[in-house]
């Protein structure tokens, strides 16, 4: 009859709740889990430390960020490879991070080197981190239930299983486009990354969002590719000590919202051939918000919504059953 018709669709819906919020005590720990490291600790960022004992035992993971703490001017970090950091070698392009509060964010795991470039503060004073970055954060594998409420016969255990599998579906279904809807955009497309070629033009339309990567593809040698800020865009000045991009397919994150500029730092590739890039980076991809149901059967879906929600919260807290 309608009434038990209408109890089995609140029953239906309070479980799907139920599983909504299974997944998302499951995933809120990967969403939180990252974390700030400040290099030496209350020490921070000096000659005379033992940075090697310091990084022992510590889980460094994509998504962290590494905290350079030291007085302005006293100091400074370049990121460098394995053989620079065992020779304090400075890489000539590289751009040392000056701010005395430099942060930076573990985008991909692996090894990652870092020295001071101030001076003998490496080679003498062992200034100089090495750290292994590992995947990241993921979810802990949720603990079995101590005891399970038991249902009135099989029918009742069927609809719960049921009813939360579909639950997990419709929050995969939810979840899912935003992570596989990054984008990598071949910067000029089949022209690439060259002189002579209407930039602006070719951004319009598209929409960069945080976590599409820019690609920026030319013959090794004929360019390079620098990340400036608006007057170096406009006037076509590369900072003295920003590092030049020269591998011929260099793929930039785009990890931040806001504008980003990127020119060509080779001749009068950018004043004269208008080989520059401006783009205005949003948000991060959201799933797409799902549309109501439009045939909902005499809308009794709608109607009893609420009554959903507290079926939920009853069941969730006191394990009653119908």
């Amino acid at each position: 009859n309608t009434r038990e018709r209408e109890k089995a669709i609140v029953i239906f819906m309070a479980y799907n709740m139920l599983g909504f919020f299974i997944i998302l005590a499951v995933l809120s720990p990967a969403m939180v889990s990252a974390k700030d490291f400040v290099v030496g600790d209350d020490k921070g960022w000096t000659t005379g430390f033992d940075y090697k004992t310091w990084a022992k035992g510590k889980d460094f993971r994509v998504g962290d960020r590494l905290i350079f703490q030291y007085p302005f001017g006293a100091h400074n970090v370049f990121k460098v490879n394995g053989t620079g950091f065992e020779s304090c070698i400075k890489p000539a392009l590289t751009e040392a991070l000056t701010s005395g509060n430099d942060v930076i964010v573990l985008a991909t795991p692996g090894r990652k080197w870092y020295i001071c470039g101030v001076g003998p503060h490496c080679a003498v004073g062992g200034q100089k981190l090495f750290i292994t970055v590992t995947s990241e954060w993921m979810a802990p594998s949720p603990s079995p239930l101590a005891t399970i409420h038991k249902r009135d016969g099989e029918k009742g255990n069927l609809i719960f299983m049921a009813s939360n599998m579909l639950g997990f579906i419709v929050i995969l279904a939810i979840v899912s486009p935003a992570l596989v809807s990054a984008k990598d955009f071949i910067v000029g497309d089949d022209k690439g990354w060259t002189t002579n070629f209407d930039y602006q033009t070719w951004t319009q339309g598209k929409d960069f969002r945080v976590g599409d990567r820019l690609v920026f593809q030319y013959p090794v040698g004929a360019h390079n590719v620098f990340k400036v800020n608006g007057t170096g865009f406009e006037s076509c000045i590369k900072p003295a000590l920003t590092e030049a991009l020269t591998s011929g397919n260099d793929a930039i994150v785009l990890a931040t919202p806001g504008r980003k500029w990127y020119i060509c730092g080779i001749g009068q590739h950018c004043a004269a051939a208008g080989q520059k890039l401006f783009i205005t980076v949003n948000s991060e991809w959201m799933a797409p918000s799902p549309s109501p149901s439009e045939n909902s059967s005499n809308g009794i879906i709608p109607k009893f919504f609420p009554t959903a929600m507290m079926v939920v919260l009853i069941v969730s807290i006191f394990g009653l059953s119908f």
